[in-house]
């Protein structure tokens, strides 16, 4: 469906903080309006039993108030018409809300992002897109009645992430959708919601997300193989822009997946899972002084079976330690392989700015002229136009083998069978671990 026939889309919307937490209660206020099984279901996380069993067990009309309503200024609710107050934050992550009742009191308007009365009970919800830690400003709105002596124990603070809401969302949505009777407000809602905050929703099963590249399914099976990678016996890279693991190799340093999809292939999908021996020249000297056989090999025995492998030679450039670029070539890209303990020892490491053109010359030597390694590396815009005035090259190799998505597909079919991808990973880096030992 094209995204602007989304309910909780606009065309002139924008990407402020701000905006968008305000249309996120608007959205998550008509959704529980629009659907009674996520109202009661949400009512059921926020409130006490006892309250719930009071709101309904007996319907009367003369009582039956209820409404949801969005930035009210908390000073002009009428406090005879209440008798308990839910002060609900609505975060990424769940807040620790002890210290509720210590916040600072500022004197100023103090707007609701959403309230909810029903009979004499006032919910007060304070929406936050991110963690931020809004029980100052949720204690504000309510400071009304907490300075009321007559509400004395009868305002409960309480802290609900929104991985919860949207997990109701979702298990309110199937039954909708198994009754054919599904709703476009949650529907809609879902999709609003995996568009701007993906990490709320929790990673699903492999065997319930059809595999992709790209877009929200690409985002769950990673949310899923990192839930994976976390509980492996190596711990997960500290970078922001890549999912690992940190390998205590000599000859290597980390364990990166990746999606893979073959359109002509007769298995389509994988999860290449890829290592890169010899990446720094530190790590050469562990590759290089060994037998380099094991670059010939094209299969990866994993728990008794044969998995494909692939194998290229990487060149990668630094500067301060730093990665600048990098090439890959295979051997039908050379008239001879310059992979070996002969050229690591002469030519990686570091060429001051001086030395430069010997180093294209040797380079211009090994490649067939069809090969242009130039600007596979981007060489005139990453050095030559630069100010540096040094470099260092590894002569590194890229190694990936090859697992059907349909193989993690059937080892992982409820939450519980996390393990059993975690104790599949562990044995992908014992492999690859045996390649070079």
């Amino acid at each position: 469906m094209n995204h602007h026939l989304n309910i909780f889309r606009f065309f002139n919307e924008n990407n402020s903080v701000e905006f968008i937490e305000n249309n996120l209660s608007r959205a998550f206020s008509i959704s529980l309006l629009n659907s009674s099984i996520l109202f009661n279901d949400f009512l059921k996380t926020i409130i006490s039993e006892e309250d719930y069993n009071y709101l309904f067990s007996v319907f009367n009309n003369e009582d039956a108030l209820f409404e949801i309503d969005l930035q009210i200024d908390t000073d002009y609710i009428d406090r005879d018409a209440f008798n308990k107050v839910y002060a609900i934050a609505l975060t990424e992550h769940r807040l620790n809300m002890d210290d509720f009742f210590q916040q600072n009191h500022v004197k100023k308007q103090n707007l609701t992002d959403i309230v909810i009365s029903i009979k004499d009970i006032l919910i007060v919800i304070e929406v936050k897109k991110y963690n931020h830690d809004c029980k100052w400003q949720l204690f504000n709105q309510i400071y009304p009645f907490i300075k009321d002596d007559s509400f004395n124990n009868k305002i409960t603070p309480k802290s609900i992430s929104w991985s919860e809401v949207v997990t109701l969302f979702e298990k309110v949505n199937n039954v909708g959708r198994l009754t054919n009777s599904e709703s476009p407000f949650l529907r809609d809602f879902l999709k609003y919601a995996s568009y701007h905050r993906p990490n709320w929703f929790n990673p699903k099963p492999f065997n319930t997300v059809k595999f992709s590249t790209t877009g929200q399914n690409a985002h769950s099976i990673t949310q899923r193989l990192k839930q994976a990678l976390s509980k492996c016996k190596y711990p997960l890279l500290d970078y922001s822009d890549r999912l690992g693991v940190a390998v205590p190799f000599h000859w290597a340093s980390e364990i990166i997946p990746h999606l893979y999809h073959y359109e002509n292939d007769k298995i389509k999908n994988y999860i290449g899972f890829c290592i890169w021996p010899g990446n720094t020249k530190t790590q050469g000297y562990s590759v290089y002084n060994k037998p380099l056989d094991w670059v010939n090999k094209n299969n990866l025995m994993i728990n008794g079976k044969d998995y494909e492998l692939e194998i290229v030679y990487d060149l990668k450039f630094s500067h301060f330690n730093k990665y600048l670029t990098n090439f890959q070539y295979t051997e039908n890209d050379v008239q001879e392989v310059f992979h070996s303990n002969k050229y690591f020892h002469e030519f990686s490491g570091k060429w001051n700015i001086n030395q430069w053109n010997e180093f294209e010359e040797f380079l211009d030597s090994k490649f067939k002229k069809e090969f242009d390694w130039r600007s596979k590396c981007n060489w005139e815009n990453k050095l030559i136009n630069t100010d540096r005035t040094y470099f260092t090259v590894s002569f590194g190799y890229e190694v990936c083998v090859f697992i059907p998505y349909s193989e993690f597909m059937e080892l992982d079919k409820k939450e519980d069978d996390i393990e059993k991808v975690t104790n599949f990973v562990n044995s992908i880096i014992d492999s690859l671990q045996n390649l070079l030992n």
